[in-house]
């Protein structure tokens, strides 16, 4: 016997808020985080070992860039879904009345 599958515009909307909120986090916490990187300033050396480490493809900056941009890329993407939930949760509203 297989159960059936149903959402209601409700139960999308609060999902919606729930992704909203979990971007919305995710995104102070990178705010924050990228804040309190910038105030430290540069923790290495500009000698050889310091370029090594800061510079490059595989180094701090480029990391620490890729991690931002992973950030905002979710964010971006939770955003997308709960647009997405809410306009079709209004969809769903227009097709129930008459």
């Amino acid at each position: 016997m297989t159960v059936p599958l149903g959402v209601t515009p409700s139960e999308l909307r609060s999902t919606a808020q729930y992704l909203a909120s979990v971007s919305n986090d995710m995104k102070a916490v990178q705010s924050a985080l990228m804040q309190m990187l910038s105030g430290e300033g540069e923790a290495w050396g500009h000698d050889k070992i310091g370029k090594q480490f800061a510079d490059g493809g595989k180094g701090y900056k480029a990391q620490r860039d890729w991690v931002d941009g992973s950030i905002t890329a979710k964010t971006d993407l939770l955003d997308y879904y709960a647009d997405g939930l809410y306009l079709t949760a209004d969809a769903l509203e227009q097709q129930d009345k008459p």
